[in-house]
């Protein structure tokens, strides 16, 4: 069945990330008739969050700057295959590899698919089809601009981007048929918390596609005290598969499915039915 989504109604799908009712749409904001909340539609990309992130008390938050500047090369040569050979050691996927790892668990799904720490739409824009509808979220609005480039530059109309927390998505519950997140997991703060809201935005029986890094036999970190450092100085959560299959119950999955090239880890889960 292809999904039945019109581009006049991407923004009709978007709710307060506070009180999680669906929002009005106003000159140049979206506006919350409930909560009173107005959030800014910046260069056709609506921003979600309101507070400013370079005070944030998390680290990964106040460097955005950082982030945004990066946003040209991400995609590039000059980023993926040196981190995930740094990171994930010589036997870790390319970045097609990996797109058709993460694509290929989505395939068969129709609908609306959700695309967490979208960056410029890397792994969304390979899956938005007439049959698919992306809508991708992230906190970098440099990411964000990017992907909207590459999107105009593709002709795909059917990637989406607005600007959003993992911890306070602007959806209801249960509007989407799948979700994807690629490269950020184990930079969530509270992995728990990340994993309960994307939870709540799938259906029963959705499926969840994710790209991370766990402790492997690859790269750097296969080192313990690497892993110890890059947790308490940089935030980065390194997992180990059976605290992976912990938090994925703890937050309403199901049907954990691993597979991991020296510390790079790729998975899939379903949302419980209940």
């Amino acid at each position: 069945m292809t999904a039945d989504i019109s581009a006049a109604s991407e923004l009709g799908i978007y709710a307060c990330p506070a009180c999680k009712r669906l929002l009005r749409q106003e000159e140049g904001v979206l506006r919350c008739l409930t909560c009173s909340k107005v959030y800014p539609i910046k260069e056709g990309i609506p921003d979600f969050i309101l507070e400013e992130l370079s005070t944030s008390a998390d680290p990964q938050l106040r460097r955005m700057r950082f982030i945004d500047r990066m946003a040209r090369i991400y995609e590039t040569r000059l980023w993926y295959p040196i981190v995930m050979k740094l990171y994930g050691g010589l036997q870790s996927p390319s970045l097609a590899q990996l797109v058709s790892i993460v694509t290929q668990k989505v395939q068969s799904t129709t609908g609306r698919v959700l695309d967490i720490a979208c960056g410029p739409g890397t792994y969304g824009r390979r899956i938005a089809s007439p049959s698919k509808e992306v809508f991708g979220i992230d906190v970098s609005m440099g990411m964000l601009r990017q992907g909207t480039v590459y999107v105009a530059e593709e002709g795909n109309s059917h990637m989406h981007f607005a600007r959003a927390r993992v911890e306070a998505l602007p959806f209801e519950d249960r509007v989407f048929d799948a979700a994807i997140c690629c490269g950020s997991l184990h930079l969530f703060t509270d992995t728990v918390v990340a994993l309960r809201e994307m939870a709540r935005v799938m259906k029963p029986g959705a499926i969840l596609s994710v790209f991370t890094f766990a402790a492997g036999r690859g790269g750097i970190l296969k080192f313990r005290r690497v892993r110890e450092w890059s947790r308490r100085n940089n935030g980065l959560h390194v997992f180990e598969l059976t605290e992976m299959e912990q938090y994925l119950a703890a937050s309403g999955f199901k049907d954990f499915q691993p597979e991991l090239s020296g510390s790079t880890l790729t998975f899939s889960a379903r949302k419980r039915d209940a």
